[in-house]
C-alpha cells in the first residue's frame, strides 16, 4: 500500500480533502505449491477438503491459505522475497515469499515456558488447532473447532485462538520480537504478568532452515485497563526499543456510560531491560490514539482533537524520528459498531473501510539519541 497525506502546515491556508485515498500497489495470495503445511496428524489445509464452489477452483489448484488453516496477524519482512508470518490460530509461525505469496517453509510451534522462562518441552494450541480433528471430520468440514477441554486433553497447552501474534516486529540485528496478542480469554496464560514477548530467528526461507523460537524475552504489562496487544513496530535502528500499541474492547456501543472506554496508548518499550519476574519495566507511553492533537484542523471540522474510533486499532508502523503511522482493522461485517445510520454519515464509507492516520510528534522522539526513555 502507498499511504501519504497531503500537509502543508497550512501554508497559504491550503487545505486538501478530508480523506485522501491509499493505494493498492499489489496484493500476493498466501500459498502452498510445494505442499509444507500439514498438521502433526496429517491434516492439510482447508482447499484440499472443502470450497464453498467452483469459484474457488484456482484457488484450490494453488492451494491457497485460508482463515480455517492460519489467523495471519503479523509479518516481518527481511526482504522483497523472504518474510516471516505470524499467525494466532494455534499459534505458529512459517516463512513466506512476501512478493509472491508462496509458502517457504513448514509451520514451527510456539513452545511453551516453565517457571523460569525456559522452554519446556511443550507447544501452545486453540481450539481451532487442525490437530485436535480428525481426518475424516475435516474432510466432512464439520470441525471448525474443538472444545476447551479436547486441547486440555492433548500433549500441547491450551491458550485463545484469537491470542497470537498481533506484535511481530523485525528488530535492526535482524530477529523479530513476537508479541502473543493478550493472556485473556480462552487460554491457560491468565495467571502470568504480561503478555509473552519470544524472540525469533528468521533462518534462511528454505524448508531445511524455517524460523526458529530463540528464547522467551520477557512478560510486555499493559497499561491500566488495557488488554490485547494492536501491533509493535521497531524504532528505527534499535534492536531493543519498540512502539506498541495496546488497546481494548472499545466501543461496545454508542451508550455512555458505556461498559467499555477506549484505552489505546501507544507506549515505547524496552525489551531487554526486565525485572526478577522478567516483566519489562521500562516503557513510557506517548499517545492515546483518542486525544490526538489536531492543532491545524487537517480534517478541517473545526474540532483540534482527533479519535481513531474504529473497531480496532491493528497497525503501527514507526517511518522515521518523527512520525508514525497507525491502521485501523474493520473486523468486517461488524464494521457499525456504534449503531448509527451509515448512509446519514457525511463519511459513511470512510468509517466503515480500513482507515490510516499519520502522526508526527514536534521532537524526534524515535531518534536513538533522543533521552525519550531516560527518565
Amino acid at each position: 500500500m502507498k499511504i501519504q497525506k497531503p500537509f502543508t502546515y497550512r501554508h497559504g491556508e491550503g487545505t486538501f480533502e478530508t480523506y485522501t485515498e491509499t493505494e493498492n500497489l499489489g496484493t500476493a495470495l498466501i500459498h502452498d505449491p510445494n505442499g509444507y503445511i500439514r498438521w502433526e496428524n496429517g491434516a492439510d489445509i482447508q482447499v484440499a477438503y472443502n470450497v464453498p464452489d467452483s469459484s474457488w477452483d484456482t484457488y484450490k489448484s494453488l492451494r491457497v491459505l485460508t482463515g480455517r488453516d492460519f489467523d495471519v496477524e503479523g509479518l516481518a519482512v527481511i526482504n522483497e522475497n523472504f518474510a516471516i508470518v505470524g499467525d494466532e490460530l494455534m499459534p505458529a509461525i512459517f516463512a513466506v515469499n512476501p512478493s509472491t505469496g508462496v509458502v517457504l517453509t513448514p509451520f514451527v510451534r510456539t513452545p511453551d515456558i516453565d517457571e523460569h522462562g525456559n522452554f519446556n518441552g511443550k507447544f501452545l494450541s486453540t481450539r481451532g488447532d487442525k490437530v485436535h480433528c480428525s481426518i475424516a471430520a475435516l474432510e466432512a468440514n464439520t470441525c471448525m473447532a474443538v472444545d476447551s477441554a479436547t486441547v486440555d486433553q492433548s500433549q500441547y497447552r491450551r491458550h485463545d485462538a484469537s491470542g497470537g501474534y498481533e506484535g511481530f516486529s523485525l528488530l535492526a540485528d535482524g530477529t523479530i520480537a513476537a508479541f502473543l496478542e493478550k493472556y485473556s480469554g480462552d487460554t491457560t496464560l491468565s495467571d502470568e504478568p504480561g503478555v509473552r514477548v519470544y524472540k525469533v530467528l528468521p533462518g534462511n526461507g528454505t524448508p531445511g532452515n524455517p524460523p526458529s523460537f530463540h528464547s522467551f524475552m520477557g512478560y510486555y504489562p499493559f497499561e491500566l485497563n488495557g488488554g490485547n496487544i494492536a501491533d509493535v513496530s521497531p524504532i528505527p535502528g534499535s534492536s531493543r526499543l519498540v512502539a506498541v500499541i495496546e488497546r481494548n474492547g472499545f466501543p461496545s456501543g454508542s451508550l455512555f456510560p458505556a461498559p467499555v472506554m477506549p484505552a489505546n496508548k501507544l507506549c515505547v518499550v524496552d525489551l531487554e531491560d526486565v525485572d526478577e519476574d522478567m516483566v519489562m519495566r521500562n516503557k513510557k507511553c506517548i499517545l492515546n490514539y483518542h486525544k490526538v492533537s489536531d492543532p491545524w484542523d487537517v480534517d478541517g471540522n473545526g474540532i483540534f482533537q482527533y479519535a481513531q474510533t474504529q473497531v480496532t486499532n491493528e497497525q503501527v508502523i514507526v517511518v522515521d524520528d518523527y512520525c508514525i503511522i497507525a491502521g485501523t482493522d474493520t473486523n468486517f461485517p461488524y464494521t457499525n459498531q456504534f449503531n448509527v445510520d451509515v448512509t446519514e454519515l457525511p463519511y459513511g464509507q470512510e468509517v466503515t473501510d480500513t482507515r490510516w492516520m499519520v502522526v508526527c510528534f514536534q521532537e524526534p522522539i524515535f531518534n536513538l539519541d533522543y533521552p525519550l526513555m531516560d527518565d
